[in-house]
């Protein structure tokens, strides 16, 4: 008797047993106590019969058999976390299809009501994607390879979702197609994020389109306003600045000292409205004009400017100290703009110093920068966040020349080469002006 058979009579038997028993307990005789009933000799023997011809298990074989049942349920359950579920379409006769409990759920039906045919499993897809299904079946089995496939499901009592189908087909021994097999999964989730990061990536595009469109309308307005500046209103300036040096030059005798002082005031002051101008020019422009990226030998452009200064203020003796081999990437025209501020500064606040020194190097603390260090009149690092504002100044006009404009064009110019400009100094003692560059046309504004 096999183990099979055994488990199908052994319930029987019990029951059988059990009601001969209660016959024999029944039928005692009178006035005996009521003790255990006795058990027939054949009820007996046939228990004997089936516990013997019942093979028993070797305990290798319930631990494989365990193993096996906790594999399974992990991968129920790991199907169901994971939104997924297996399918088998036999190929052969009427083409039969097997859906899992989680394939059946993922499309709201219960356990074992999917009709299992063909036609049936198009009802639960998109009626647009219908074809794109059909053809990634037909490929699984002319390329004999594992195939992808995502389509729109329409499952019961909820909204349409997505759906992403693996699988691969199987043959037999003379190379025919037997079934296809696989996995589904429910990728609704995915899709809809997808959909709305694709929604987002559409209107942050259309916004910037439009602040792009904002910008070059502000960029035409402000060139409108250069022209104007540049125009407009130095024309007259110019005549102001004329008419007032014609007077001092032609009529000074006619008027008195007072007269010729408030004279002089307006032709300084037309001087440095003029000078105002081109500043702001230069500030515009900076922002404005495209970065041409190449190498830069920016100690031969300090050599010039340092040359320039020189040739500016004969009479001045000034130590200057440049580094040799200074480079860098970037815009060289606008780089030497850097220069140009940073060295007439420092040659302009140490114009009261009879051991003036300025230098131009490169340092590598705290981080890798470039730098012009001068021992003139310094500032008061509490005030040092106005340094590189526009109109900002911390000395007065008439303790050192200038219109403010300077230090901000530095600013405007370093981060536009995606660097950074600081500064660190002691009133009388000094000053350092750092800037550091990208080494990447990458980062390019």
């Amino acid at each position: 008797m096999n183990a099979r058979l055994a488990k199908l009579i052994l319930p029987a038997a019990v029951v059988a047993a059990g009601c001969v028993a209660t016959k024999v307990e029944r039928v005692r005789a009178p006035g005996k106590a009521n003790t255990a009933p006795e058990w027939p000799a054949a009820g007996v023997a046939l228990g004997a019969a089936l516990t013997a011809g019942r093979p028993k298990r070797k305990a290798p074989e319930q631990r494989v058999e365990a193993a096996l049942g906790e594999s399974n349920e992990r991968l129920r359950l790991a199907l169901a976390a994971g939104k997924m579920g297996t399918w088998t379409r036999e190929l052969a006769g009427p083409g039969r299809m097997i859906w899992s409990p989680e394939l059946e759920a993922i499309v709201g039906l219960r356990p074992g009501e999917f009709p299992g045919t063909e036609a049936a499993i198009y009802e639960f897809i998109h009626p647009e994607d219908r074809e794109l299904v059909r053809q990634a079946f037909d490929k699984a089995i002319e390329i004999k390879s594992d195939y992808e496939v995502e389509f729109r499901f329409l499952p019961h009592g909820r909204a349409p979702g997505w759906m992403l189908g693996r699988g691969r087909a199987y043959y037999d021994a003379t190379g025919q197609p037997i079934r296809l097999a696989g996995v589904a999964i429910d990728i609704t989730a995915r899709k809809l994020a997808e959909l709305e990061i694709s929604r987002l990536n559409a209107e942050l595009e259309r916004r910037v389109r439009e602040r792009t469109a904002q910008l070059e309308a502000t960029n035409q307005e402000l060139e409108a306003f250069a022209y104007s500046v540049s125009h407009d209103l130095r024309a007259p300036l110019r005549s102001l600045r004329g008419f007032s040096e014609v007077l001092l030059e032609s009529h000074a005798s006619q008027l008195d000292a007072e007269g010729q002082e408030l004279l002089r005031r307006a032709c300084e002051s037309s001087h440095r409205m003029s000078r105002l101008i081109d500043d702001l020019l230069k500030l515009s422009r900076v922002g404005r004009s495209a970065l041409r990226w190449q190498p830069v030998n920016l100690t031969a452009l300090a050599e010039v400017i340092v040359a320039e200064l020189r040739e500016s203020e004969a009479g001045r003796a000034v130590e200057v100290v440049i580094g040799r081999n200074l480079r860098a990437q970037g815009d060289e025209r606008l780089l030497g703009v850097v220069l140009e501020n940073l060295l007439g500064n420092a040659w302009k606040f140490t114009g009261r110093r009879p051991d003036a020194r300025i230098e131009f190097g490169v340092s590598a603390e705290p981080e890798p920068a470039f730098f012009v260090r001068d021992n003139g009149v310094g500032f008061d690092v509490a005030h040092a966040g106005k340094l590189f504002g526009v109109f900002q100044r911390l000395h007065s006009a008439d303790e050192f020349p200038g219109t403010g404009i300077g230090l901000a064009t530095v600013q405007r110019i370093i981060k536009r080469h995606c660097g950074r400009v600081w500064a660190t100094g002691a009133v009388n003692q000094g000053a350092t002006f750092y800037f550091s560059l990208s080494e990447s046309r990458d980062f390019e504004l």
